[in-house]
């Protein structure tokens, strides 16, 4: 029997711009569904620019929870009537019952007044975790002034009393606020879901938060090295950061780690950190961010990446660049994709927001050739293995919504698991498992 395609796929996320990795995950997967014949609308939070887009774009007008005044964003931020009349609108006037809607980012622009308007077609809805806003309140199960990972359970009375936040206790009960309105607009522990995780081991997380895993499917993200062949990091001295200068990054703590080992650091990236780097650590050099190919140029320069977030990283696509061009990478364990790296011994682990035990890290490879040589060699020849290239993550969604459809638009019951797990797979296949928890 042939596989259902989907009339329409509408991608929703809160930027119509490829800024930041799940929107620009968002633009991708809308160009890759359009090239396999099916129709794209893109749904924005804010204002697209015309002509920019090869598919239908819609905007809601708005700006970011940042770009806002407090008391805009502290209401905005709940509840966005103008995303949520957008929404409804292309709903009530065009919606089809092989329509799929795929959720990629909500939590800047659109609020969780979507999910009301989602409601209505809910067994035809993918919820995309780049993050872990559907299941925790701060959206990274992190301790942000402690700089460790949050074993609490989300929303628990314990988590509602504990300052996690990065911005104070104010913006915690605000985000548990919302969280709370997104769970009762759209209930994701008594009602299954079609959410997608970016690593299977994402999944524990969401279990945590008493989300029903029933529906859960793990795709791991896109990715395409940096460099078309092999570098040679064994001829480097310099460390690299790649990212944003944002506190849940640890951008702070690959400086101080950098200048306790006494090595160089380059950061290709910006953010709000930028003037604490330029003002505490002068001799660490800052390029902003960078194209695709002035970074690559770049990183032939490097002798490894470092990933020092504070978070339990879903997936580091830094890291898993970076490999695939041959350049060792050092990361936190409580990456979700560490224990991947660590297996094919391209990278080196520390421990979350333990300065000291990164700068061991970066010591060690900065005294041994030998040592980066092979892992670079290592991850150049298993790099594949980590990720989806982009036309498998494409082919990879379009099963994904054919199976929804194909499925009649029934999820699975509350009290039966099911979880069809599509991602690198040693056979080259799609890896389908069943279990109970």
């Amino acid at each position: 029997m042939t596989a259902r395609r989907p009339d329409r796929v509408v991608v929703i996320n809160d930027r119509s711009a490829p800024v930041g990795g799940a929107s620009h995950l968002s633009q991708l997967s809308a160009r890759l569904i359009e090239e396999r014949g099916v129709p794209v609308t893109f749904i924005a939070g804010d204002t697209p620019v015309s002509g920019q887009h090869r598919f239908e774009v819609l905007g809601a007008g708005g700006a970011t929870l940042l770009q806002q005044s407090r008391v805009s964003a502290f209401s905005n931020g709940l509840y966005n009537r103008a995303a949520f009349r957008l929404l409804a609108d292309f709903i009530d006037s065009r919606d089809t019952d092989a329509t799929l809607y795929h959720v990629h980012g909500w939590s800047k622009i659109l609020s969780p007044s979507i999910f009301r308007a989602l409601a209505g077609v809910r067994q035809r809805v993918v919820l995309h975790a780049h993050d872990y806003f559907l299941a925790c309140p701060n959206g990274g199960f992190a301790h942000y002034p402690d700089r460790h990972v949050c074993e609490l359970v989300p929303m628990s009375a314990r988590c509602l009393a504990t300052q996690c936040d990065k911005r104070g206790y104010s913006q915690k009960l605000w985000r548990s606020a919302r969280h709370a309105l997104r769970q009762n607009l759209f209930d994701l522990r008594n009602k299954a879901a079609n959410i997608v995780v970016v690593h299977e081991a994402m999944i524990r997380y969401f279990e945590r938060a008493g989300v029903a895993c029933n529906d859960i499917t793990a795709i791991r993200n896109p990715f395409e090295p940096l460099l078309a062949s092999q570098a040679s990091p064994w001829l480097a001295s310099d460390f690299f950061f790649i990212g944003r200068l944002e506190p849940e990054k640890g951008f702070e703590d690959a400086a101080e780690a950098a200048r306790r080992a006494g090595v160089g650091l380059q950061v290709i990236g910006d953010g709000d950190g930028r003037e604490l780097l330029e003002r505490k650590y002068q001799s660490v050099v800052i390029h902003g961010w960078k194209s695709k190919a002035e970074l690559a140029r770049l990183v032939t320069g490097a002798r490894a990446v470092v990933v020092s977030s504070r978070v339990p990283e879903p997936f580091s696509l830094a890291a898993v660049e970076a490999v695939g061009s041959g350049i060792p990478v050092i990361l936190p364990a409580e990456a979700l994709i560490a224990s991947d790296m660590i297996g094919a011994h391209c990278g080196l682990t520390f421990r979350a927001g333990d300065i000291g035990s990164l700068a061991a890290a970066m010591s060690r490879l900065a005294a041994s050739d030998d040592l980066v040589r092979e892992m670079s060699a290592n991850g150049f020849r298993e790099a594949a293995r980590l990720g989806n290239s982009p036309q498998r993550w494409g082919d990879s969604l379009l099963s994904l919504y054919s199976r929804i459809l194909d499925s009649k638009g029934e999820l699975s019951p509350a009290n039966e698991v099911e979880r069809a797990r599509v991602g690198p797979n040693p056979f080259g296949q799609c890896a389908s498992s069943s279990g109970s928890t």
